[in-house]
């Protein structure tokens, strides 16, 4: 291609045009036209390259080059080095206006590219437990059903007890540091060249998948596990005993939410019981159906309540944001949080309905509000991926928002993208709709995955959520991976909230990374109707911001 005025609004429209981060012929032609004969991604920590990408657009290699950072710290330094055949001495304008163009989009796609690989391997594993987490459970649970292989392994959920009188008596560092310690020799039964695994759920939560025959092994190793501990100089050795629900995979089993649900019912029954080991059977089932039977009239008599969580903003000063309406059910005295009925109301299909009531009730309570003079802002309401089998979705949405009178723009739906990976083109249409109609959508669990990639670019949708203990700010790697994260969402237009920060240094070191919005228990925990209309009427939150993390917000904005 000679040497000419290029296009800008023609590079653009191609770029868009790129997937993948692949080059179409078009946008080589480009590349050509300014010689670029290859790019070098190299990322250095502390002095050290970690990672080096190399993408050839053409095969005349050129004997001069220029460096590009992407982003820097005191430790950290992000390098493209684009090198190029010889331009004449004097650069045109247009020429110049060219290279920085090219310069950027290609770092941004390199930098896109670079995080799938990152947040593949944060997708899938506890990091600071050093094994395998949810996300993997699930993938594996779709290739065992996929290859035909499930029906040889059992699946055991397995819960450490007494936890509670470790961190009792020698407090929440040594008992963290005990599940470790139970997690790292967990991590080491499954045989691995048999296709067993273990992973970390959570907190003293744990499930292993192995072969059917090897559960007596298992039984014996979790009813003893050792291990040694530290406090106040003295040496001593704890002994773990455990609870387990498990189930063996069966012919008629066709997705892991189903398999999990036999195990949660299991354990359900085992602490309920105080049995160690309880396996899954129809007889548990059917008691478990007439749990759903009380679940399903709780729902009918209107005994759930909806509590509020809000969320923080400090672009300006804290104040409320938005909340999350939630649902509690009280029984038997005690008010139940959805972790302790989800699984029953997801497997029973009572999900969708409770979504449906806490909508329907968020709506009056918004239209009450609203009458009283309140200033209002907008609340978000959780739908499961269980909706998203109903084409008409959001139609429906609409019509109780509608039916109500509320603005589109004071209610959120979020979906969480465990629930919905398998569904995707369902939410791309959802979403749209819902946005087009102004309706606020989130989408919650913003991991780490090539999906979510794929989703930022297919989803339409007003925020994204983070967990906030993804991220260490005192790790290198950790920060940019934060970094990258929160900017790549603004990038694209989404509002980043960040969930679970525990101490406003964490939070005053997202805020650095661009993230202005929060909702944790550290600020406020979910409040009742009464409550959050106090909340309502007195918005803002005496916190104090560090003065660097308000500069840095501001030199972002």
């Amino acid at each position: 291609m000679g040497v000419g005025t290029p296009d800008i609004k023609n590079f653009f429209e191609t770029l868009d045009e790129c997937v993948d981060c692949r080059f179409t012929e078009e946008f080589a032609k480009y590349a050509d036209f300014l010689s670029i004969a290859k790019i070098e991604d190299t990322q250095i920590i502390s002095g050290k390259p970690i990672s080096k990408n190399v993408d050839y657009l053409s095969d005349n290699v050129g004997n001069e080059f220029v460096e590009v950072p992407l982003g820097s710290d005191d430790s950290v330094t992000t390098v493209v080095r684009f090198t190029y055949k010889q331009f004449p001495p004097q650069f045109t304008v247009e020429q110049e206006e060219f290279m920085v163009v090219f310069k950027t989009s290609v770092a941004n796609k390199i930098t896109v590219s670079r995080l799938s690989s990152q947040y593949s391997f944060l997708y899938n594993n506890d990091v600071e437990f050093g094994m395998r987490n949810a996300n993997y459970l699930f993938t594996r649970f779709d290739d065992m059903f996929a290859s035909g292989t499930a029906t040889k392994y059992s699946v055991a959920f397995i819960n450490i007890k007494h936890v509670n009188q470790l961190n009792r008596y020698f407090g929440s560092d040594i008992a963290g540091s005990a599940i470790k310690m139970f997690g790292a020799k967990l991590n080491n039964f499954p045989d691995e060249d048999r296709g067993e695994f273990a992973v970390h759920l959570g907190g003293d939560n744990f499930v292993v998948v192995l072969i059917t025959s090897r559960l007596p092994e298992l039984e014996k190793f979790i009813a003893s596990v050792p291990v040694s501990l530290t406090y106040g100089g003295d040496r001593f050795e704890h002994v773990f005993s455990c609870r387990a629900g498990i189930t063996t995979i069966r012919p008629n089993h066709r997705f892991g939410n189903h398999v999990m649900g036999e195990c949660s019912q299991a354990f359900s029954y085992s602490k309920k019981n105080n049995i160690d080991i309880v396996y899954y059977t129809e007889e548990i089932n059917e008691k478990n159906h007439n749990n759903t039977e009380t679940l399903t009239r709780a729902l009918n008599e209107n005994k759930f309540l909806i509590y509020y969580q809000p969320v923080i903003s400090f672009e300006d000063k804290p104040t409320i944001h938005a909340a999350e309406a939630l649902a509690r059910w009280p029984l038997d005295g005690k008010i139940m949080s959805p972790q302790e009925f989800i699984t029953l109301a997801t497997d029973s299909g009572i999900v969708t309905k409770i979504d449906f009531y806490v909508l329907e009730n968020v709506c009056k309570n918004i239209k009450s509000w609203q009458e009283q003079g309140l200033s209002l802002v907008p609340i978000t309401v959780n739908f499961s991926g269980r909706n998203l089998f109903n084409s008409s979705i959001a139609d429906n949405i609409l019509e109780v928002i509608d039916r109500y009178g509320v603005e589109h723009n004071l209610i959120g739906i979020e979906f969480s993208e465990p629930d919905f990976t398998q569904r995707m083109p369902i939410l791309k249409d959802v979403s749209h709709t819902l946005c087009e109609a102004g309706v606020l959508v989130t989408l919650d669990k913003f991991s780490t995955g090539q999906s979510t990639l794929t989703m930022l670019h297919d989803i339409d949708a007003s925020y994204v959520k983070i967990d906030a203990d993804r991220f260490d700010p005192d790790d290198p790697k950790g920060r940019i991976i934060a970094n990258d994260m929160i900017n790549l969402a603004g990038m694209l237009g989404y509002k980043v909230i960040c969930e679970g920060v525990g101490s406003q240094k964490e939070a005053d070191d997202l805020i650095m990374c661009g993230c202005n919005l929060f909702q944790s228990f550290f600020y406020d925990k979910p409040l009742s109707e009464r409550f959050f209309v106090d909340r309502l009427q007195s918005p803002d939150y005496d916190i104090e911001i560090k003065p660097d993390a308000e500069v840095k917000t501001e030199n972002q904005v």
